[in-house]
């Protein structure tokens, strides 16, 4: 049953839809049934989200009527130039808008398929285009306008105590997984269970940060700072996995010193406190920690000592930063050299090839469909080739759009037999606006009940969209059943042309797009290993942690070996991130030195543009042990680099036999 706070969102959602319709009455408009879809199009439970899709939907549809508006007077005479032209714009359209997993892709995929709204009926009636978009966006805008005034002054939503909730749920994982990674079980359920959870929670809340400029909350100016809170998150991954792996390792090796137990225990209790008071005297134990012993324990104790640094030092800062966000505390003082290192313009996954697949499959169905409509001189075609469009548009970005399509499909054919019943039984008896609404009001708080749930919002939108154009309403009644089946036919039509080559050229699967995931970070290791200059660390952590969040509701999807593959994904970054430390310190380093990194950065390029699943080659590992020999006889000189390589050997080789070190001239006699 719907709960009070969805009932008195239906009742705004369709009370702007009504007030759009009104006025786009009132004013004459031709089409005053589009006011009323635009309104079901951009209603959202959530003010911010609601006003960032009103403004995209406006340009979107601005930027579409323009380019409709310069090609159909132009190609009217040449059908086949004309169709080619809309499908072509169409598909870039779209092509353009998956690089963008923004809000603001909205625009560029709404360009595509309005241009498609406007300039597809407009051909039997070329010189009365401008006219036709200009009245579209005029009726387009009256409903942007209306959802938008009644949704913000009315009892409006935040999305920013939502996204305030979400922040705090990411504490209790990232205290699990530090905790059972302080104690050498980083491979724990508890720990696999948290990063999961937290390498969903920081791809999933992207898109709330994103729309937190438009919120009507106190936390509409804090989105700099959550921001911030989010890429300390994600830096927080590899660092975890890398002290899981290093407390493991020296637990079986029985390395752990005293005082660093008591130091790791120190640190796991601070975890759990939950404060940020404490960070600077733990940072001086960490700092005491006696790691000089020049072995392989030495080395591993003293990379753990970095990593605890790290730790606590991102940790302290995230949690003030959340106080100032989720409590309103008082702002922390910047940190210049830990945002330096740590935060970055954020670098998102973009998939060419399968947006590549999503622009072809719609250009494909707007072709098949256009070549219908003029092989038969069909009068209602412009409809079907509208829908093509539109559901090619709307799913393009999921792994598999065919289900999506079919439900939209059977969503259609409910819709239709609705709008016949309105229109032939129901409508018939109205008179005045005030009945209209009365009639209409039972469905469209179901619809707008629908659009509050996030598992049903687009078949919410769907139906209140696809049912506001089917029904027509206009300035009276006028309606007849020949027109009615043609036009039902043609959405029909549309669809399921969509629906068909969707599954011929687009249906990939999620276990696909995972492999490609992976793979994909692959190549940016092995391009970090065969740089001439050195990455972006930030960069490069943030674009593989957007992956494994891109990632593991897929694995979950399809596979139960989710937690080994996000167990990969980390130890590729913790890789390509002492990679990229390693060609920052190889200048430094003596000739032979230099001459073990070429053989180490040539390595791990071959290993990651082959199947990195594989173990290491043993070359890759005699050529790391060969470098930190040949810096052991002045470890304090090369500390920076022995930990990057100590680093490098211990993920690459994580149940390989200790290296015994040589002194350098012994390593001299042996060659």
């Amino acid at each position: 049953m719907p709960k009070p706070d969805e009932l008195l969102f239906a009742l705004k959602t369709f009370t702007g839809a009504m007030l759009a319709f009104f006025i786009s009455c009132w004013l004459g408009l031709d089409n005053p049934y589009w006011s009323m879809a635009t309104a079901f199009i951009v209603a959202n439970p959530y003010a911010g989200a609601m006003r960032s899709k009103a403004v995209y939907r406006f340009f979107g549809t601005l930027i579409g009527g323009t380019a409709a508006v310069v090609l159909v007077p132009n190609l009217v005479n040449a059908p086949v130039l004309l169709c080619i032209a809309m499908a072509l714009w169409v598909a870039m359209c779209l092509y353009i808008a998956l690089m963008d997993r923004s809000p603001r892709a909205y625009t560029f995929m709404l360009s595509g398929y309005t241009a498609g709204i406007i300039g597809f009926p407009s051909v039997t009636d070329p010189s009365h285009v401008f006219q036709t978009a200009l009245t579209r966006c005029e009726e387009i805008t009256l409903g942007i306008v209306c959802t938008t005034i009644i949704g913000t002054i009315i009892l409006p939503r935040s999305i920013g105590p939502v996204l305030a909730r979400r922040i705090s749920s990411w504490v209790k994982p990232g205290v699990d997984w530090a905790s059972a990674a302080l104690a050498g079980d980083g491979e724990s359920q508890a720990a696999r269970e948290a990063r999961r959870r937290l390498a969903f929670e920081a791809t999933d809340t992207a898109m709330m940060v994103s729309q937190l400029a438009y919120d009507v909350s106190n936390m509409q100016s804090a989105v700099r700072q959550v921001t911030r809170l989010r890429m300390y998150v994600i830096s927080l991954m590899p660092i975890l996995s890398s002290i899981g792996q290093r407390v493991a390792e020296l637990r079986r090796l029985d390395a752990l010193t005293p005082k660093l137990k008591t130091v790791l225990a120190a640190t796991d209790q601070w975890v759990q406190s939950g404060k940020a008071d404490g960070a600077d005297a733990l940072l001086r134990d960490i700092q005491t920690l006696d790691h000089d012993t020049p072995d392989w324990g030495g080395l591993l104790r003293a990379s753990l000592a970095l990593r605890l640094e790290e730790l606590v030092r991102i940790s302290s800062h995230s949690r003030q930063l959340r106080r100032f966000v989720t409590e309103g505390a008082p702002p922390p003082p910047a940190s210049p050299a830990l945002d330096a290192e740590y935060i970055a313009i954020t670098k998102q996954n973009r998939d060419h090839k399968l947006a590549f697949l999503s622009a072809t499959s719609a250009a494909g169905a707007v072709l098949l469909v256009c070549a219908l409509w003029i092989a038969t001189g069909w009068a209602y075609g412009a409809g079907a080739a509208i829908m093509v469009a539109v559901a090619c548009s709307f799913f393009a970005a999921q792994d598999d759009p065919a289900p999506a399509i079919a439900q939209m499909l059977r969503n259609a054919v409910i819709v239709i037999i609705g709008i016949f019943v309105y229109s032939f039984a129901i409508l018939p008896r109205v008179v005045g606006f005030d009945e209209l609404y009365l009639v209409l009001l039972p469905a469209g708080l179901m619809t707008g009940v629908l659009v509050s749930r996030p598992a049903t919002f687009g078949t919410g939108m769907v139906i209140g969209a696809v049912g506001a154009t089917q029904l027509g309403l206009g300035n009276g009644y006028h309606s007849s059943f020949v027109p009615f089946a043609d036009s039902s036919f043609s959405l029909i039509v549309g669809l399921g042309s969509a629906l068909i080559l969707t599954r011929i050229v687009r249906s990939v699967g999620a276990a696909w797009s995972a492999e490609r995931l992976m793979r994909a970070n692959w190549r940016d290791v092995a391009a970090a290993a065969q740089a001439a200059l050195p990455h972006d660390r930030a960069a490069l952590t943030g674009i593989m942690m957007d992956r494994l969040g891109l990632m593991m509701p897929r694995l979950a999807a399809v596979a139960s070996g989710a937690d080994s593959a996000a167990s990969g994904v980390l130890v590729d970054l913790r890789v390509g991130l002492n990679i990229i430390a390693l060609h920052r310190e190889q200048w430094r380093l003596p000739p032979e030195a230099r001459r073990c990194c070429e053989l180490i950065f040539d390595g791990i390029a071959a290993h990651y543009q082959g199947n990195a699943r594989q173990p290491a080659p043993d070359a890759l590992m005699h050529a790391l042990d060969s470098a930190m020999a040949a810096l052991m006889h002045d470890a304090l000189a090369h500390r920076a680099a022995l930990m990057v390589l100590s680093g490098l050997r211990s993920v690459l080789f994580p149940e390989a036999a200790p290296p015994i070190f040589q002194t350098h001239s012994q390593a001299l006699v042996a060659e």
